[in-house]
């Protein structure tokens, strides 16, 4: 393969499907989206904002980006049962634990009512989970 070629593969391996064909925004100012020319949002405030509707649990940008990259679906039941779980670790003190819904597994920060991060069921096993001071299991 010749040189100019390799860079061309490079160049377009690395660009982003999202940035193609935009332009940078203002400063200070939100991107719109083209199609419906609304301002767009990042995928955990969109996330936050739908879930903190019927919930008192917030989810932080990183578990955010680990739902949405592990394709996890969390249904309004599921969210019920891990809003129950918080509350009861907070019950016992808790203040970081690990909520079990349905073999996925939620490390959730007890005082703030955060969820740090998300762990579908796949990836749960032969794993091991550091700063917790508590179970849950929904």
């Amino acid at each position: 393969m010749k040189v100019n070629e390799l860079q061309i593969k490079q160049n377009f391996n690395s660009m982003r499907p999202d940035k193609v064909g935009k332009t940078k925004p203002n400063q200070g100012q939100p991107a719109k989206s083209e199609k419906s020319g609304k301002a767009s949002r990042p995928f955990n405030e969109v996330l936050n904002s739908k879930l903190s509707e019927n919930s008192s649990l917030k989810f932080s940008s990183h578990a955010a980006k680990r739902i949405q990259q592990r394709q996890m679906d969390i249904s309004p039941s599921q969210m019920t049962r891990l809003e129950n779980g918080v509350g009861k670790a907070a019950e016992k003190g808790a203040k970081n634990s690990l909520v079990m819904v349905d073999n996925d597994a939620y490390i959730v920060s007890v005082k703030n009512k955060t969820v740090i991060t998300a762990i579908p069921q796949s990836n749960t096993t032969g794993n091991v989970f550091t700063n917790i001071d508590s179970v849950t299991i929904t």
